[in-house]
């Protein structure tokens, strides 16, 4: 099928249309392609949404699955409660499984426009983001890695963080509507940096990478990425949940970093047109892995994959962006008071209107117009981001890792459970 709309996106914020066979190229290229209609193109948006509510039926029951088909899945977070979500999500899981091979099939057939072989991960992603207020009440169990992307934000990270072949290619496909508050950050700026993380996969709090590309989504609407773009979650500050199923590919063979990763078997051979060969690294995938299952979980017991992240001396070199990261501006301490307390000078000329910058560890400054300068406390309330690499937008102050954006009239942000941003007013003077 011909997609009438199939938008690039460059690094410099360049918007184009481009042709379908382009797609491949182009992605590869680091530029981030949007598809509309994308499932709807496959004739695959009916079936998964069918799919999803026969997962709800067997595990929450006909009722909340008849309530969702009518409702839509925007409001997932009325019907199912916290309780029922992890069977929900577990059957879901499994449905979605067995439709990943035709499905990564028809996306590079029909989307790609691509007859070459081609390799899929063999588990998509099934990702039910429900509005951040709600899933607080459960912080404990949800903040917990497996529920990272799925349930609750995601921060910045490389998909090779995670041992994930460095030629992935994302496709990001909305089953619900996605809105700014919800959707997918991708971070263009440091394309082609492989950014330094913590043992456990975080990234590095004085990492400098520019502000986030959002982009919003109809059902059945594709963002199609490089996995080795900088991405994250936006924190769900809506009041809608946004669903979304995800799936990663490799347009040629898979490529680690480190060659013993675990993931390394879970990226399947196939063939656009059904080669003998796809067909039978298909069907031993069906018989093994029930036994690779036993194998895993007798070596590594109830370890999960938040043991996967790749381990730093695998790396030759990580690009370090802590150099770009926004400079302290000068200040002037007034005698016998503490930096801590904003009783201090600046030169107001020093900062420009919509700058941030920081002027200790735990202050920054903005200038909000030619007449407004506003200290607030460097680091966001959600999970600690430094807000002087953060940037304004409509009054607010917005986190770098997960797009919150928090009012410098009185520090609320939309999540109303999280605490409020302490927030100074500053007078000029002279």
């Amino acid at each position: 099928m011909q997609y009438p709309r199939v938008t690039s996106i460059s690094f410099h914020n360049h918007i184009e249309s481009i042709a379908q066979e382009k797609i491949a190229e182009r992605v590869l290229c680091g530029e981030v392609i949007i598809v509309r209609q994308c499932l709807q193109g496959i004739g695959y948006f009916e079936h998964l949404q069918q799919i999803i509510l026969e997962g709800i039926r067997q595990t929450a029951g006909e009722e909340k699955a008849k309530q969702l088909k009518n409702k839509g899945f925007e409001a997932f977070h009325e019907v199912i409660n916290l309780e029922e979500l992890p069977s929900v999500m577990g059957m879901s899981y499994q449905l979605v499984r067995a439709l990943t091979p035709d499905l990564a099939k028809q996306l590079v057939k029909q989307v790609f426009q691509q007859q070459k072989a081609f390799y899929f991960e063999e588990e998509s992603n099934v990702r039910f983001h429900i509005p951040y207020d709600i899933v607080r009440q459960r912080i404990t169990e949800y903040s917990k890695f497996q529920w990272n992307g799925k349930v609750t934000p995601h921060g910045p990270h490389h998909d090779s963080w995670y041992q994930c072949p460095t030629n992935s290619v994302n496709v990001w496909m909305a089953i619900s509507s996605v809105k700014i508050g919800n959707g997918l950050n991708i971070y263009p700026q440091v394309y082609g940096k492989l950014l330094p993380c913590t043992k456990d996969g975080k990234i590095l709090g004085d990492q400098y990478f520019g502000s986030a590309l959002n982009i919003e989504l109809e059902p059945g609407d594709a963002i199609i990425f490089h996995g080795e773009h900088l991405h994250s979650s936006e924190i769900n500050s809506t009041d809608t949940t946004r669903f979304v199923i995800s799936l990663r590919m490799t347009l040629d063979k898979p490529q680690f970093i480190d060659d013993n990763s675990p993931y390394k078997n879970d990226y399947i051979y196939s063939d656009p047109n059904d080669g003998l060969k796809a067909r039978l690294a298909q069907s031993l995938v069906k018989i093994s892995r029930r036994f690779r299952n036993r194998i895993n979980s007798a070596i590594r017991g109830k370890e999960n994959k938040q043991n996967y992240v790749l381990s730093l001396d695998k790396v030759s070199g990580f690009d370090d962006t802590s150099s770009a990261f926004p400079q302290p501006i000068s200040v002037k301490i007034i005698p016998g008071t503490s930096v801590d307390e904003t009783k201090l000078f600046l030169d107001s000329k020093d900062l420009a209107i919509g700058q941030i910058k920081p002027v200790s560890q735990k202050l920054c400054v903005a200038r909000i117009d030619e007449h407004r300068i506003i200290a607030f406390s460097r680091n966001c309330p959600h999970e600690g981001a430094d807000l002087a690499s953060g940037y304004l937008r409509d009054g607010c102050v917005v986190c770098p890792w997960h797009n919150l954006p928090i009012s410098l009239e009185n520090g609320a942000s939309p999540c109303q459970s999280l605490p409020k941003l302490t927030v100074f007013k500053c007078s000029e003077q002279g």
